[in-house]
């Protein structure tokens, strides 16, 4: 079964709204009353509710800048490694599961960029219809697509996806559902 769910940062609250589900829940920190191991800094909780009673996971910042996604128990289901700060050019995403396997995802599949490619010319149009006009333009960034898969399968089944468009889907039984949405979460949240 494919899980689909897309983010929804709002000023007040995050959340990942799950097709045909209950939202999940984002807050900073650890849930209040549940101590956390031994030299690990909270990041952020997965909660079924805004007030976190009912946490999914957590995700601690570890020796070493990593991230781990946790359950309430403290069992560790992935570990998350983000690009560095500087990287412009195809950041690499890191999934790390207990079983030993990895997933890797870049940004700017083959056909994202093929179509980033195709649609230059009209950006390009637009922006300089941007620059004509007296109308504000947000900065521009290139429709590109995520994709999670294990390293050496250039076509390989993704485990996880993002959309230009900021939608997310998890396919089959090839990913637990909180350690996508930790990876949801942590791509775009402050470091």
């Amino acid at each position: 079964m494919t899980l689909a769910f897309t983010r929804h940062p709002d000023a007040k609250r995050y959340e990942l709204r799950p097709r045909g589900a209950a939202p999940v829940h984002v807050r900073r920190g650890a849930p209040e009353g549940r101590p956390l191991p031994e030299r690990c800094k909270p990041r952020f909780t997965l909660a079924a509710d805004p007030a976190g009673a009912s946490p999914l996971a957590v995700v601690v910042r570890q020796d070493g800048g990593r991230l781990a996604v946790l359950t309430p128990d403290h069992e560790h289901l992935a570990e998350l490694r983000l690009p560095p700060r500087k990287k412009r050019w195809r950041p690499a995403y890191e999934i790390h599961l207990p079983d030993g396997t990895a997933l890797h995802g870049r940004e700017g599949t083959v056909p994202s960029l093929l179509l980033c490619l195709v649609l230059l010319p009209f950006v390009l149009l637009y922006l300089v219809a941007l620059t004509l006009s007296d109308s504000p333009g947000d900065t521009p960034t290139a429709p590109l697509r995520t994709a999670w898969k294990r390293p050496g399968e250039f076509f390989g089944r993704t485990a996880l996806t993002e959309s230009a468009r900021g939608r997310f889907r998890v396919h089959g039984d090839r990913l637990d559902h909180r350690v996508a949405y930790a990876q949801a979460v942590a791509k775009y949240w402050e470091r």
